[in-house]
């Protein structure tokens, strides 16, 4: 009674756990279905039968059986849940590459939210609901404690939308649960999924294998719960943008070969790590607008930091670019410089034209210009709005000023630009000053980032056009005939007293002001010294503001000052040039001249970075700001600065080698040491993966470096991949390494892979991206390695018992699956599985050889083999010794597998009661004899001798031969013998007939002795003494038989 209950347990819990897997798949394709009719998602829709879910993709998830990241929500949640449904829950967006998403609240209200499912967590996407909703305020339910669950299960906040398998018919219920998985100190230990083995899913979804108490219990299924270390790292190292800078490496090295412009195609890779990079970083800034995470703001520095360091060599590279094709893309400007002025300062010239040469002929100003250029790009992500315009700053005190709330102090009130300088800020409304201080902080936010017109227009909008004036007069003196204007001939711009203009910038961003006591107005001065001094050049003053305290800022003062000190020099030549020739041009007098002379000599100390960015550099790690000097020495600014500087060698052999190696491991191998702990796992994997693509990219631009560390990077980061279960991401770096690293990396990733689907991904991708040499060579690396660790595994075991088929003996079958994939590797699989059944015969498994070759190897193997003889990798000696042991083993194989069906008819022998009864067992009797004699003589009398001439050597064959062949000389003999005395036994048989029967089989067992002494097939020589001894010994008895069959030895010789 026990073991029907049993039984039928079994039968209810494989019924529950199918239809769990069935709607998990059902859930995915429908998810995946959806996500291919997004914009951008793919062209083509992914079929189910090939899609594999994030993450595990080729079969290896992080810890996916022990981390289960979806806890079964209490079945006491009200029922009423159900009732919406029928009402989808997920609908395409409106909005382009979107989805609609439908949540519905503990008071059946509902709301919807438009979220991207591909970057978009959980969390985010239950905050969105909470805050659409108000739920803090409406329902008492904060978005800390609230949940999201699907489909009966409640999702946990870490994982994307996409690979929670959210299909189309369910509902998303937002929720408050008794317990979260992270909120208790006291984590309880893991427990392991028991799902089906042969079913490969995701570590998100195993969650869904986990067994349902039942309906009736009164308290909630516990949660499985795992440690907060484990899931903070998964949710740092599993990043959605690998998958996304793969395809653009994949699609970048794919179409290489067909590039005509280089650099076109070069810029457009970057543009896309920029971009990729740029939208991870909107949405997890838009996602998490109010969260303090230091996790967060630490992942969203390193990303800022990645992209601004592909921005530095992207706008490097367009400087590069440029310098071959400077006269391609020239401003209509430059048709005013004929050939012969481009080179050279002239008298015809004006201020503008001499830029434009300073910028054509000085690379190091290009370069200059690039960096700034950079620099500035960063500082537009601050640029703020002070909001609606309105009046001067000093609106409100003006209107005290009129309604006379200053009393007697009102004489002293004067509102005109210095006024504050000479009176002080005593009589200034608070509000004022405030304002102004915004004003000001946001015109240097302007300056800071290049665009001073914006801080024009800005100064306009607010009623403060003189100090629009005061800031706008550094443009150089330009001319042009392309303007709109009918009435004039030309066009004119620029300040022709510009030394003047940036003397007294000069003046006013050193003038100290010790009468001002609002914290405002103090505020504003700072940063008015700021502006006035980044416009002027005067480095000093804004590397030694408390408001300018960054690495970014102080290399910015510092170009800033160099550009405008080479900007001074050239006007100053080219006035020197016009003086030459006319005495009649602007500025021809002494004071300005001396002007010239006195910028140039306070700026001098700038020259030297000029010729040397290093130099300025180095002068930043030794800065007495500290901020700044600790920010220089962090690895990204310390690798934009070589970058400045192309010191790519630095970059790869020092930067990287000192954050990525141990200082003493100066190994170069394959080996991925996945069992170990290394200091790249310390190292953010956003860092890892820039390490990665920067090298791969630099490699293919031509620059040199260290080949070795930069194969050590690369492979560090397929470490990375592998780790975290990205397994069919590694053949597009691997494939990067040379033939041997790409070898061996593959054949490591191989080792994990146990899925058979899988597998054959995983050499598709393989072969995909490098060749079917490499594949071979990986395929045969992997599986010799397969088979010696297995084989150490099963030597080690506790299952010792002879012919016992465990789970390793079968992993060690299946690893042939590998060579049977495509048609070039029959000829391995032959030559594999003839080298693992002499593993299994001298390990006593004969049970495992018949596995082997009846289910295992191919039927079709050796026929493929022949037809494709030519592309086999193996030469035509060694195929022909595979295919001859291949044989001989099968028809070991046939022939005790004829054995055993002659032993379970033998096994079915009893008592007859009636005649009808024997004839018929007789009938399958004499069949099986005669089927299981005729395979055993054909494996002892296999053609020139069985397993002979399959090895190199003799002792190989020889030492095969021992282990088989007396047990099939033995079972010759037996069936004929054995066969005979059970015929001798029939009851109810004739005796003429019985002994009709019996003689020829008696007989047929004594001339086993011819078999085995055959010299041509030479048998003997596989017998040891002691089965010599066995043998003669039954023949002695066979023929003692035959003797009492033929009637004449009296039956009672027989006992003698």
């Amino acid at each position: 009674m026990a073991g029907g209950i049993d039984g039928a347990a079994d039968v209810g819990e494989a019924s529950a756990r199918s239809e769990r897997i069935q709607r998990l798949i059902d859930s995915a394709d429908q998810s995946l279905s959806l996500l291919a009719s997004l914009d951008g998602f793919g062209d083509a829709p992914m079929s189910s039968a090939s899609a594999v879910a994030p993450g595990s993709q080729l079969g290896v998830s992080v810890e996916a059986a022990g981390n289960p990241f979806m806890a079964s929500f209490p079945s006491s949640v009200d029922a009423s849940m159900d009732m919406e449904a029928s009402h989808g829950a997920v609908d395409l967006s409106l909005k382009k590459g979107m989805l609609h998403v439908k949540g519905v609240f503990p008071d059946h209200s509902v709301e919807y939210v438009d979220m991207d499912p591909r970057f978009t967590t959980i969390g985010e996407l239950e905050r969105a609901f909470c805050a659409k909703r108000n739920s803090q305020w409406d329902l008492g339910l904060d978005a800390a404690d609230a949940s999201v669950m699907f489909d009966g299960q409640v999702v946990e906040d870490d994982w994307l939308v996409v690979d929670c398998g959210m299909a189309l018919d369910g509902v998303i219920h937002i929720v408050k649960t008794p317990g979260r998985l992270f909120s208790s100190t006291q984590l309880r230990a893991p427990q392991a999924a028991t799902g089906d083995p042969k079913l490969s899913i995701s570590s998100i979804t195993s969650a869904y294998q986990q067994m349902q108490l039942p309906t009736e219990a009164p308290l909630p299924p516990p949660t499985t719960q795992i440690s907060m270390a484990q899931a903070d790292a998964f949710a740092r190292n599993v990043r959605p943008e690998e998958n996304t800078f793969a395809e653009m490496v994949s699609d970048f090295y794919g179409n290489l070969k067909n590039v005509h412009d280089m650099d076109a195609f070069c810029e457009k890779l970057l543009r896309g790590y920029i971009d990729v990079l740029q939208g991870r970083l909107e949405h997890l800034e838009d996602a998490n607008k109010g969260v303090v995470s230091e996790r967060l703001q630490a992942e969203l520095e390193e990303l800022r930091h990645e992209r601004n360091t592909w921005r530095l060599l992207f706008e490097l590279r367009r400087i590069c670019t440029s310098t071959t094709k400077k006269n391609k893309d020239k401003d209509d400007d430059d048709a005013m410089l004929g050939d012969d002025q481009v080179d050279h300062l002239s008298f015809e010239m004006l201020e503008d034209d001499a830029m434009r040469v300073l910028e054509l002929q000085n690379e190091n100003y290009r370069i200059q210009m690039a960096v700034k250029t950079w620099l500035e790009n960063m500082a537009v992500e601050k640029v703020f709005s002070i909001g609606a315009k309105r009046g001067s700053s000093t609106a409100r005190t003006l209107k005290a000023l009129k309604m006379k709330l200053f009393g007697e102090e009102s004489s002293q009130v004067q509102l005109d630009p210095d006024a504050i300088f000479r009176n002080g800020d005593a009589l200034l409304v608070e509000d004022d000053a405030e304002d102004e201080a915004e004003l000001l902080k946001a015109i240097w936010r302007f300056v800071r980032a290049g665009r001073v017109q914006d801080a024009v227009d800005l100064c306009i909008r607010v009623g403060e056009s003189w100090r629009a004036a005061s800031i706008s007069g550094g443009c150089p003196v330009g001319a042009s005939e392309t303007n709109e204007r009918k009435d004039d001939v030309l066009e004119r711009w620029g300040n022709p007293f510009r030394a003047t203009w940036k003397t007294m910038c000069w003046k006013v961003a050193e003038q100290q002001h010790t009468n001002m006591t609002k914290g405002d107005s103090i505020r504003a001065r700072e940063y008015e010294q700021l502006i006035y001094a980044a416009l002027s050049g005067n480095v000093q003053v804004v590397t030694q503001s408390a408001l300018c305290e960054n690495w970014e800022d102080h290399c910015w003062a510092y170009l800033q000052g160099m550009m405008e000190q080479e900007r001074d020099e050239i006007l100053y030549k080219l006035l020197q040039v016009k003086q030459q020739s006319s005495k009649l041009i602007v500025g021809n007098n002494a004071n300005h001249l001396r002007l010239f002379a006195n910028l140039l000599d306070k700026t001098k100390n700038l020259k030297r970075y000029q010729v040397n960015l290093d130099h300025l550099f180095e002068d930043l790690k030794n800065s007495k700001c500290e901020p700044v000097r600790t920010q220089a020495h962090e690895p990204y600014r310390h690798i934009q600065a070589k970058l400045v500087t192309a010191r790519i060698d630095y970059i790869v052999s020092t930067i990287f080698d000192a954050l990525l190696f141990d200082m003493e491991d100066d190994s170069y191998d394959w080996d991925l040491k996945l069992d170990s702990n290394a200091k790249p796992d310390s190292v953010p994997p956003q860092f890892l993966r820039f390490a990665a693509h920067f090298i791969m990219f630099m490699g293919s631009t031509g620059e040199k470096f260290d080949d070795k560390a930069s194969h050590m990077i690369v492979k560090l980061y397929i470490r990375h991949l592998v780790k975290h279960g990205q397994l069919q991401l590694v053949p597009i770096y691997a494939s990067r390494l040379p033939a041997e690293g790409c070898i061996e990396v593959c054949a490591q990733v191989m080792c994990l892979v146990e899925s058979s689907l899988e597998r054959e991904m995983l050499l598709k991708r393989v072969l995909e991206y490098s060749s079917m040499d490499v594949l071979s060579s990986t395929l045969l690396v992997a599986v010799d390695r397969l088979w010696s660790e297995l084989r150490d595994q099963a030597q080690n075991s506790h299952h010792k018992r002879a012919d016992v088929v465990t789970e390793i003996d079968r992993k060690r079958m299946r690893v042939l699956e590998y060579l049977c994939f495509y048609n070039e590797h029959r000829g391995d699989a032959l030559f594999f599985a003839s080298a693992l059944a002499r593993e299994f015969a001298r390990e006593g498994k004969f049970s495992a050889i018949k596995k082997l070759f009846e289910k295992q190897l191919p039927e079709d193997s050796i026929g493929v083999v022949s037809m494709h003889r030519d592309v086999q990798t193996r030469d035509e000696v060694e195929i022909e010794r595979s295919i001859r042991s291949v044989l001989a083993w099968k028809a070991f194989v046939r022939a005790t597998n004829q054995y055993d069906l002659w032993r379970g008819c033998v096994a079915t022998s009893s008592v007859w009661s009636v005649y009808s009864e024997e004839k018929d067992f007789l009938t399958e009797l004499m069949y099986h004899v005669s089927r299981t004699s005729s395979s055993l003589l054909d494996a002892l009398h296999f053609e020139n001798g069985w397993m002979i001439g399959c090895t190199d050597t003799e002792d190989g064959d020889e030492e095969v031969r021992q282990l088989c062949l007396p047990q099939l000389v033995q079972y010759l003999h037996f069936v004929q013998f054995e066969s005979a005395l059970i015929v001798m036994k029939l009851k109810f048989y004739p005796e003429d007939a019985k002994t009709q029967l019996a003689q020829p089989l008696l007989e047929k067992s004594l001339e086993v002795a011819n078999v085995v002494a055959d010299e041509h097939y030479a048998v003997y020589r596989s017998l040891s003494p002691e089965h010599c001894q066995t043998l003669l010994k039954q023949l002695q008895e066979s023929s003692i038989a035959l003797l009492f069959v033929r009637g004449t030895v009296d039956p009672d010789a027989t006992s003698s």
